[in-house]
């Protein structure tokens, strides 16, 4: 049996919108790392989504507001929507770091995490099908797996590039800049797991 009741499948639809968001912007930052231009341009279209995201988010709590009765506890809807606003403001952010550092220089641990964060987005988005449904399926397990794993790369990533960081750079102020850049990169990258964690356990709680 479907939890997400017919008449209240606008929470539904709203994740689903998040999860829309959050594939955009790893779109946006997966070209952007690779071509490394028009910086302002991308800070601007970045701004946008994470704008529309949290328009989202709000229509989510305003929607807790005026419900009663809803399909699966408030307060893992508040979270799930808190934390999901949460991980597209934290891409945004780097974006628009990258901009106002004016670091022009390509490096390689963005694209590195563009990559898991496209590869995120997707799995993300499928696992919010699987709220559909109050079964803990082998589905679910193999996609916060793949998460878990993602997570896992961008943990070495990081570790791998700050080393690198701090043995290589002669200059204070680059190495301030690209600290902040790689500690916003893997915050980006556990909140994409901790998203994961939380649409696990309201699957399991309404099984």
């Amino acid at each position: 049996m479907k939890f997400f009741l017919p008449k209240q499948s606008e929470f539904f639809n709203s994740f689903k919108e998040l999860g829309g968001c959050f594939i955009e912007i790893t779109d946006l930052f997966h070209n952007f790392s690779h071509k490394f231009s028009d910086f302002e341009a991308v800070a601007k279209q970045a701004g946008d989504i994470e704008k529309r995201a949290d328009v989202v988010a709000h229509s989510i709590i305003d929607g807790l507001n005026r419900t009663f009765v809803t399909p699966i506890d408030r307060e893992d809807i508040y979270l799930l929507a808190h934390e999901f606003d949460d991980l597209v403001d934290l891409v945004e952010n780097v974006i628009r770091d990258i901009y106002v550092y004016e670091v022009t220089e390509k490096f390689d641990a963005a694209v590195e995490f563009a990559i898991l964060f496209k590869a995120s987005a997707v799995y993300l988005n499928d696992l919010i099908a699987c709220l559909q449904e109050s079964k803990y399926t082998d589905k679910v397990v193999s996609l916060k797996i793949k998460i878990h794993e993602l997570e896992d790369r961008g943990d070495t990533i990081y570790m791998e590039n700050m080393r690198k960081l701090f043995k290589e750079s002669t200059d204070p102020i680059v190495t301030i800049k690209m600290k902040y850049l790689l500690e916003g990169l893997e915050n980006a990258m556990d909140k994409c797991q901790r998203v994961s964690d939380i649409i696990e356990g309201i699957i399991i709680k309404s099984t």
